[in-house]
């Protein structure tokens, strides 16, 4: 049985939801699966990195525009 705190808490955790612009990411660092190896994504300091040979040479790679799309509106944005 869930006391009316816990009950509380989940609708405060679905408005929350419904509201993603409260939310800022500062750092995020995921294993990424790739078709041809695994790699290394993450958003640190306002950049995204990835250790795939594509990243190094153009600073975005099919990666990190995924992780974008899977995050939709969530997803941190590059600083300058």
């Amino acid at each position: 049985m869930l006391d009316s705190g816990m009950v509380n808490k989940i609708q405060k955790a679905k408005t929350y939801a419904e509201e993603p612009e409260r939310i800022h990411f500062r750092s995020l660092e995921v294993a990424f699966d790739g078709k041809n190896g695994n790699h290394q994504v993450e958003f640190h300091e306002g950049h995204w990195r990835c250790d795939c040979d594509y990243f190094h040479g153009h600073h975005t790679c099919s990666h990190t525009m995924a992780m974008e799309r899977v995050l939709g509106v969530m997803a941190p944005e590059e600083v300058g």
